[in-house]
């Protein structure tokens, strides 16, 4: 979407047949280097045949995608080379254990480097408040920041540096699996767009560099364009196949990956207490928090975007209580904490 890349936009506020160019870097919601896409005007004016969006799984299993596990994590870093061809042999658009040909992809002189953040490093954190994970993105002389809103139902970028997406670019609901549609609805630069994605496929991309494996397929556009999607980074896709134009690729070389931890660790304290309870993410910033009594009851939730807070349990009666916690990458800790 943000790549200096052009998409063919379906949105409302567009005409169908023209090509706005987006400014940004490398998926549905940024400009890529010479894509026709759906955001704002990008300062790169080079016109590419096509691109759309790809994100990469991990593993040989993520082929159903249930959670935020996918989402990049705060210390994820990467580099990327954009690739692109004008033409491909014609792709499975659906199924699974596809084998999608890319060797064609030559690279085009544009790179990036990507910086996975904690929301208060974003010079622009304070316009966005409900941040729970941002990626400060370096390309050709520029940078941007990009603002996610991450959950364990959905991801979605809500701004771009100063530039806000009302309504947010939702990237995906969670669970998806194959034959999963949703509509994304979104207001830009006074034009409200809407998408349409359906998880149509996945698979392994051949590239002149090797095997890109675990590929997740997305339909949009009423199948002009697909967007392939990468589990563990859910957020910058990095390349795409539009039927009868060509593919566009982004080469990503990861130095730090997503942590394998299935759950995040979190702090309680004092335990037990008497008037207030400090929830300590253990230095991740921006979790979404519940506090419940012994018989389920709601006492306490709420959403911070620092890395704790204090609750006041002044009115609470004696007892045990359930603390749950979900991260920004949609992750589940429960600790138990005593009320005297």
């Amino acid at each position: 979407m943000h790549d200096g890349v052009e998409l063919r936009t379906t949105g409302k506020g567009s005409n169908p047949m023209t090509v706005p160019k987006r400014r940004g870097y490398g998926d549905h919601r940024m400009v890529w280097p010479l894509v026709k896409c759906h955001l704002a005007p990008t300062t790169m004016r080079t016109q590419l045949p096509f691109i759309l969006l790809i994100a990469f799984c991990s593993t040989a299993t993520a082929q159903t995608l249930t959670d935020a596990t996918s989402i990049p994590a705060v210390g994820h870093n990467e580099t990327r080379e954009y690739y692109n061809a004008s033409s491909a042999p014609a792709w499975n658009l659906t199924g699974t254990g596809n084998t999608w040909d890319a060797t064609s992809v030559v690279t085009f002189g544009v790179s990036a480097t990507v910086s996975y953040r904690a929301p208060a490093a974003s010079p622009f954190a304070a316009a966005y408040p409900t941040t729970t994970l941002c990626a400060e993105r370096f390309q050709n002389g520029n940078t941007e920041w990009r603002h996610y809103l991450v959950d364990a139902a959905h991801a979605e970028m809500i701004g771009i540096s100063a530039e806000d997406f009302s309504g947010g670019r939702t990237y995906c609901n969670f669970p998806f699996t194959i034959g999963n549609t949703f509509t994304d609805d979104w207001y830009l630069n006074g034009n409200t767009y809407s998408d349409t994605y359906t998880y149509v496929a996945s698979g392994e991309v051949l590239a002149p560099w090797g095997t890109i494996s675990d590929v997740v397929m997305f339909e949009t556009s009423g199948g002009f364009s697909y967007y392939l999607y990468l589990a563990n980074n859910l957020l910058d896709p990095i390349g795409g196949y539009t039927p009868g134009f060509g593919i566009d690729l982004w080469k990503v070389d990861i130095a730090n990956g997503i942590s394998d931890t299935s759950t995040p660790t979190i702090n309680l304290w004092p335990n037990p207490t008497t008037d207030e309870l400090v929830i300590d993410g253990a230095s991740e910033r921006g979790f979404t928090y519940r506090l419940s009594d012994m018989r389920g009851q709601l006492v306490h939730s709420g959403y911070t975007t620092n890395e704790r807070v204090v609750l006041d349990l002044r009115s609470s009666a004696a007892g045990v209580y359930t603390v749950q916690v979900t991260d920004a990458r949609g992750r589940l800790a429960v600790e138990k904490v005593v009320v005297e």
